[in-house]
């Protein structure tokens, strides 16, 4: 009967690891780099763009330093004034991550995924995309 209660305990540590883990890599998404879809913060967000990223507006894509990035996004959020971010999945590994999501505006809808990497401990953007819903 020890035996059995050891076994049980075991199988019930490992279940509670693997749990943690996992809800662990779903919440380790900076909460203000969402906070800034949502309110149209180019400031915000850029903060957590690399040196370079690579953006998709609307069919326009191409590579950007930070600094264009942050201009660019600006000019949309003045253009498409948002009202919510709503997160649909994430997903991804430990050192890169993607979301997928809807962001509204006053002057219709858009998805949104973008791709992080961790570099030093911080996720950065790598890749951003919003298309007309």
């Amino acid at each position: 009967m020890r035996i059995i209660k050891y076994i049980f305990i075991g199988i019930l540590f490992v279940l509670v690891s693997v749990s943690g883990a996992h809800s662990q890599n779903n919440n380790d998404l900076p909460n203000n780099l969402i906070l800034a879809f949502k309110k149209g913060n180019s400031v915000s967000l850029s903060n957590y763009f690399g040196d370079r990223v690579e953006l998709s507006i609307q069919n326009k894509e191409a590579i950007y330093s930070k600094s264009q990035a942050k201009q660019i996004i600006g000019k949309f959020f003045r253009d498409f004034p948002p009202t919510d971010f709503k997160k649909k999945h994430t997903g991804g590994k430990t050192g890169a991550r993607y979301v997928t999501g809807d962001l509204l505006t006053r002057k219709g809808n858009f998805r949104v995924s973008f791709l992080l990497k961790k570099q030093n401990g911080k996720f950065i953007v790598h890749q951003l995309n919003i298309e007309k819903d």
